[in-house]
């Protein structure tokens, strides 16, 4: 299925009309969509597409031979080239003035099997193919091996792309592209199973959402009962130490120093580990929207950003005991008692965040420069949103009481303590609705259940 990505295939579709070479780097996490957008992009172009497998090299080369020659030469399939870098100078020959699009998939699989290769592509590209019509296509799933061989300074190929692709996942509305559900399953799903489009095709919107999370995630014989598994173990080598941060993290500390002193360790030890979450797209560092230097801030906070990496680790990780003798039922009664407060909530805020994001003026009244998360130590406020005219200072609320006068008044309260001088905007989202009382408030509330203000 291919959903929601307008901006990716118009930015390939822009390669494609260029009248000279161009290389795009597509990646991404495994189950995140990238060969249905490479698919979505050639579907109506002349293209050869690859996909690399785990097999040796003579085998692959053997495949890529077999199908180039398909598509320019059908009367010679049975020849061999002793390298990848003869087959992609044939190639080049061959294409002479006509536009093609050669995509490589699952790329580093070709680098395991020949650490070489991106050295060979190197010279491939700067001698035959920059001089053609081709919009080359590489196309990985581990993230650190296409930085290092295709994105990174040191990288033979470092300089030569013209387009970049991280492809993530997608906004919480696409979930209506993917199902028919109504509001309250749409906010739990995505509180869950996050937006990674395999992930969502495997929801069945027949049964009911805790029936899919027992199937799905907490089944032994489930697709993502492993899944985070094999994502850490693919982009490291070692994951105990990262699967011990993720789980201390899913159980409420956020804070550097309080999860070094659960592990034992100095705070400075888990530096490198931290990063490497950041740069994988699991995990995020929060610092409060009014920090004028992120980087220096005591009040930083690491956040898992993946929300079924999240749910994971804290309801599956550390039930693994109870799930492995295939004891679902106490574990899906642990998360009927608290999901809704641990998770929902949360994922309420971040879905208003996107709303705000997509539709500024709707919602804000101005363009923001920036929206983010507000704490001290001693409170904290969902989002905010600035500029230099502007402040918004907007509440979430999931819960199933209308929301009254008192939050709004309390919301002001909490927002004179950020001292801003821009004018100020209150803005209420709540689960079901709102108080009569709330009329007297100079705000702005938008009910989740009914789409009007």
């Amino acid at each position: 299925m291919f959903v929601n990505r307008e901006y990716e295939l118009k930015s390939l579709n822009r390669e494609y009309k260029s009248k000279k070479s161009s290389f795009t780097i597509i990646y991404g996490r495994r189950r995140i969509g990238k060969t249905a957008l490479i698919r979505e992009y050639i579907k109506d172009k002349p293209a050869l597409y690859f996909y690399a497998t785990e097999s040796s090299m003579s085998e692959q080369l053997a495949q890529f031979t077999l199908q180039m020659m398909k598509m320019v030469n059908p009367a010679l399939q049975d020849i061999r080239f002793p390298s990848f870098e003869q087959a992609l100078i044939y190639l080049a020959d061959q294409i002479k003035d006509k536009k093609l699009i050669l995509v490589i998939d699952e790329y580093q699989n070709l680098v395991k099997a020949d650490r070489a290769l991106s050295s060979t592509l190197q010279k491939v590209w700067d001698l035959y193919f920059q001089q053609k019509n081709i919009h080359l296509i590489l196309c990985g799933s581990i993230l650190s091996m296409m930085y290092s061989e295709t994105l990174d300074y040191s990288s033979p190929l470092y300089g030569r792309r013209t387009g970049a692709i991280h492809l993530k996942q997608l906004p919480a509305a696409s979930i209506r592209q993917f199902m028919h559900v109504d509001d309250q399953d749409l906010m739990s799903i995505y509180a869950a199973f996050g937006t990674v489009p395999r992930y969502l095709e495997l929801y069945d919107a027949h049964k009911n959402f805790y029936d899919n999370v027992s199937i799905q995630i907490l089944s032994k014989t489930g697709y993502l009962y492993n899944e985070t598994r094999f994502i850490l173990k693919e982009e490291i080598e070692a994951p105990s130490t990262y699967f011990q941060i993720l789980s201390i993290i899913a159980s409420g500390e956020q804070k550097i120093g309080k999860i070094a002193a659960r592990m034992g360790v100095h705070a400075s030890h888990l530096t490198r580990y931290l990063f490497k979450l950041i740069d994988l797209d699991i995990l995020e560092r929060q610092v409060p929207i009014t920090e004028s230097d992120p980087t220096k801030s005591k009040l930083g906070r690491y956040r898992i950003k993946d929300k079924f990496f999240a749910f994971w680790f804290y309801y599956v990780y550390r039930n693994l005991s109870l799930l492995e003798l295939f004891q679902i039922k106490p574990v899906l009664e642990m998360i009927k008692a608290d999901f809704n407060e641990k998770f929902v909530s949360y994922a309420f805020e971040d879905y208003v965040r996107e709303l705000l994001l997509s539709s500024p003026q709707q919602y804000l009244g101005f363009i923001p420069d920036k929206i983010g998360r507000w704490w001290n130590n001693r409170e904290e406020i969902d989002l905010v949103a600035l500029n230099d005219q502007h402040v918004a200072f907007i509440e979430c609320k999931w819960q199933n009481q209308h929301v009254g006068y008192e939050i709004y008044q309390h919301l002001q309260r909490k927002a004179e303590l950020l001292g801003l001088e821009q004018k100020h905007h209150y803005i209420l989202f709540a689960k079901k609705g709102f108080k009569a009382s709330l009329k007297e408030a100079d705000c702005k509330a938008f009910s989740y259940l009914r789409s009007t203000p």
